[in-house]
């Protein structure tokens, strides 16, 4: 049978941070837990009201709150606990679950017993989840405009084509007509083939980022007479196959926007590596912008993301942009690698 001490053990050992509450809202037990994620000792906690645990601007909220849970107590699970924000003792917000259970203790008194988990993490991935979608959700959508106003053109055109030299009994011609169909279908090849290596790059694997890359500005030339200077170091084997890929889709997306709206006919794109971190720059002179959370430079902030890297954009109109992409080169330890990064 468990003693008191057993109890208190499970209490002092749990993974959340743990609060008794009484009914009048004051805070008359908690866990280390509490103390490592408020700030607070546990001499300025106990005895203190929760609400100061809550920001400023949300106190009378959660009185309310409190006060109609008070009239009305019953159990309230994690994961459908109260989402709300709290407040640290250097007075940082960060957002929390709240699952809440009311007891009687030994002494007869009414208790809340409350869990608190720090759920910024979860909050994190959530929205990163959010934004890959999206970014997926856009890459659909550019692929389906592309095959649409593309090659199902052409297709119908070749069609066209086709039919008319079926019917056409002049030979001269015939074979003017076939040269020309000969041609299109050439064409369409290279525009799926470009397609392709947008999508995933055979290159990257095969001869690594900086063939890839150069596939990439040699389409992008083609096609929209827009000029990438590169300056491409051989970053094979510093970086794993998810990195090298983010990092290969974050150029992607920056010189696409550099082409699509900088206004400009040629940008720059160096690859280098030091202090292990991978740093990509790409630069144009153009109209630049306000930034304010475009869906393309998200994506890639999220992708930087993904591989422990970051982002940062130096922009305004006028001005021309920079974007640099910094990525941890493999086998760095996670604290050697955030220092590195903010290090650039």
């Amino acid at each position: 049978m468990l003693t008191d001490r057993d109890y208190r053990a499970v209490f002092e050992a749990s993974p959340d941070a743990m609060l008794i509450v009484d009914w009048e809202g004051m805070i008359r037990d908690l866990n280390p837990q509490a103390v490592a994620m408020f700030g607070w000792s546990r001499e300025e906690m106990e005895g203190s009201p929760v609400e100061r645990l809550v920001p400023v601007a949300s106190r009378s909220r959660h009185r309310q709150h409190r006060d109609n849970y008070v009239r009305s107590p019953r159990p309230r699970p994690m994961g459908q606990g109260l989402e709300l924000l709290a407040v640290r003792k250097d007075g940082t917000n960060f957002p929390v679950e709240i699952s809440l259970s009311p007891s009687k203790l030994a002494s007869g008194q009414g208790h809340v017993i409350c869990a608190v988990r720090d759920i910024t993490g979860w909050k994190q991935m959530r929205q990163l989840s959010r934004s890959m979608v999206t970014a997926a959700e856009n890459e659909r959508k550019s692929l389906s405009r592309e095959l649409h106003d593309q090659f199902l053109q052409s297709l119908v055109a070749l069609k066209i084509r086709v039919k008319l030299l079926a019917e056409e009994s002049d030979r001269e011609e015939r074979g003017r007509a076939r040269a020309q169909i000969a041609d299109e279908i050439h064409e369409a090849i290279r525009g799926i083939k470009r397609m392709i290596r947008g999508l995933l790059p055979p290159e990257l694997d095969e001869r690594g980022l900086a063939s890839a890359l150069g596939s990439q500005f040699r389409d992008i030339r083609e096609v929209y007479g827009f000029t990438v200077h590169a300056s491409l170091d051989r970053v094979d084997g510093r970086l794993d196959a998810v990195a090298t890929l983010a990092l290969y889709r974050i150029i992607q997306e920056a010189v696409n926007n550099a082409v699509r709206h900088a206004q400009v006919s040629e940008a720059s794109v160096t690859v280098r590596s030091a202090g292990g971190v991978v740093i990509a720059e790409i630069r144009d002179e153009g109209c630049g912008f306000e930034y304010n959370g475009h869906v393309g430079l998200t994506s890639m902030r999220e992708r930087a993301a993904m591989v422990g890297g970051g982002i940062t954009i130096d922009t305004a109109p006028g001005k021309g942009t920079m974007i640099r992409a910094t990525v941890p080169m493999v086998g760095l330890g996670i604290d050697r690698r955030r220092k590195e990064i903010e290090a650039w």
